[in-house]
């Protein structure tokens, strides 16, 4: 374990190096973040222009919601789809044939071996929403509640590496079958409180994909004194178990492109 976070700590700052060498991206993913998080916060204040409550949410909260969005969907920016957005192609041209002869678990390579550490300002700018929607609804924030929106955004973050690595390990079995765009579509329903959808639909967001886990549960977490902190990292713990076995059942399917 301590040798694969001493890895993953190589490997980030080997990434940080080479997005160094290229300073004026920083200053480009600043000013996008910047836009893309305004525009974000302009849409939701035309909801609420219209309406003084969003499925039992304030606009405060809403904005806390929407800023913890914005930190889970950083995170999988810097740390997830670097690396599983290009799986499928790797498996097919053959590439995945040298991250099966390194000295290191496949699953982690696949999964962590290279960053986007810019995207990370994505982060910092969900941070100040949140900040910015606590301010704005008046709420009273206590360590407890901190502490538990901090492990269940960490139980969300787990549960998006997770699922994502599913859908990446279907290229084991369909060569031509690319899910990423059913995901990323899925994944936008999380920006809003689950509680304004359907009971149908409430109920799979809720059980089956883990939409309400990316932004409602940790706000509510916050807000409730770091309620469902015990249910997040349950399913944090079943997602990742489910997904290693699907990752090394899908191994035995592989074959390589040199044999």
């Amino acid at each position: 374990m301590f040798r694969l976070i001493r890895l993953f700590g190589a490997l980030f700052s080997l990434s940080l190096r080479r997005t160094l060498a290229f300073r004026a991206d920083m200053f480009f993913e600043l000013v996008t973040t910047c836009i893309g998080a305004a525009a974000s916060l302009a849409a939701l204040g035309m909801v609420f222009s219209r309406t003084a409550s969003l499925g039992g949410w304030s606009a405060g909260e809403a904005t806390v919601l929407l800023g913890t969005f914005q930190v889970v969907t950083g995170l999988r920016s810097t740390f997830v789809e670097p690396n599983l957005a290009w799986f499928g192609g790797q498996v097919k041209n053959g590439q995945f044939d040298a991250v099966l002869l390194q000295p290191a678990p496949a699953i982690f390579l696949a999964s962590f071996g290279a960053f986007a550490p810019l995207a990370l300002i994505q982060v910092g700018a969900g941070l100040c929403i949140v900040t910015g929607g606590v301010v704005q609804a008046g709420l009273t924030i206590t360590a407890t509640g901190v502490l538990g929106w901090l492990v269940v955004v960490a139980a969300a973050t787990v549960v998006m590496w997770a699922t994502r690595l599913m859908l990446a390990s279907v290229v084991f079995w369909a060569f031509g079958l690319d899910l990423d765009v059913l995901y990323d579509a899925v994944w936008q329903f999380a920006r809003y409180p689950v509680q304004i959808y359907s009971p149908v639909l409430r109920v799979a967001f809720t059980y089956a994909l883990p939409v309400a886990l990316i932004a409602t549960v940790p706000v509510e977490a916050l807000m409730r004194g770091g309620g469902g902190v015990l249910a997040a990292l349950a399913v944090a713990g079943g997602a990742g178990g489910i997904a290693w076995l699907i990752w090394r059942r899908g191994l035995r399917r592989y074959t390589s492109a040199t044999s």
